[in-house]
């Protein structure tokens, strides 16, 4: 399917048909490296999976840390993403056919010098020691704006924050006071794209009031104008119906791209 508009790297605006199963990953101590050789074998895997069509993308993101983190704050965040909710569905059942052993001859292939042996107990999480801790969303797009600037590159950074619903008009509220004012900024040159999405399933784990997604991608030192509309009564108006719709308890987190696969 052509890519008409890019978000996020994962994200195409294809928001009919987009789904995502999102994966924050908490590491135990000292694992970073050994974390990015992990995915370094899993990328060639993903793109197996891609090149049959099971999925569109796969991408890796490095979390900045926060002054106020908590103990059990994401080091990273995993994208698979789909183009039906059939392929996402696929993806997470469990295939009785799966083997640590036949993923491991896939990955090596790309990993020369490495044998097989030694990728299987680099793949295995009980044997690795590497994950602390693994929450699991599946989302869907549900509205975006065009991706401007061009494909994110490894180095780039997006903004992800977690929305709690507090309305039944919350989705509204994104959709039509929040959006075209961010599709202005868009248009003007002033930010490069918006997308957001709704959580369909998650794992028990999975931080439970969390129900919705926002994606933003900046430009650094823009300048956005201070009004919705060109009234500051009317503004400040729906900026307090529009808070009276949702919580952001977690503030906005900055995710850098480290990894990519795509079709």
């Amino acid at each position: 399917m052509k890519k008409i508009f890019y978000l996020l790297g994962f994200l195409p605006f294809l928001v009919s048909a987009q789904y995502a199963v999102a994966d924050f990953i908490v590491l135990n101590d000292g694992k970073e490296k050994e974390y990015e050789k992990l995915e370094m074998a899993w990328s060639i895997f993903r793109q197996n999976q891609i090149d049959k069509g099971q999925k569109m993308n796969w991408n890796v993101w490095k979390r900045t840390p926060q002054k106020d983190d908590e103990a059990n704050a994401a080091d990273y965040v995993v994208f698979n993403q789909f183009q039906t909710k059939e392929e996402m569905d696929n993806y997470l059942k469990e295939d009785p056919n799966f083997s640590f052993n036949t993923a491991a001859s896939i990955m090596r292939r790309g990993m020369k010098g490495i044998s097989k042996s030694s990728i299987v107990r680099l793949i295995t999480p009980n044997k690795n020691n590497i994950k602390k801790e693994v929450r699991r969303y599946c989302i869907q797009v549900i509205d975006a704006t065009p991706f401007t600037g061009g494909d994110l590159k490894i180095g780039e950074k997006i903004q992800i924050s977690a929305m709690v619903e507090k309305s039944d008009e919350y989705e509204q509220m994104e959709s039509n006071i929040w959006k075209p004012y961010v599709l202005e900024q868009v248009k003007n040159g002033l930010h490069r794209g918006w997308a957001f999405a709704k959580i369909i399933d998650k794992s028990e784990n999975a931080f439970n009031e969390v129900t919705h997604f926002t994606f933003n991608i900046p430009i650094e030192g823009a300048k956005w104008p201070p009004f919705f509309v060109e009234n500051e009564f009317v503004t400040k108006k729906l900026s307090d119906i529009m808070v009276t719709t949702r919580d952001r308890p977690y503030g906005a987190g900055e995710l850098t791209l480290v990894m990519q696969k795509s079709n």
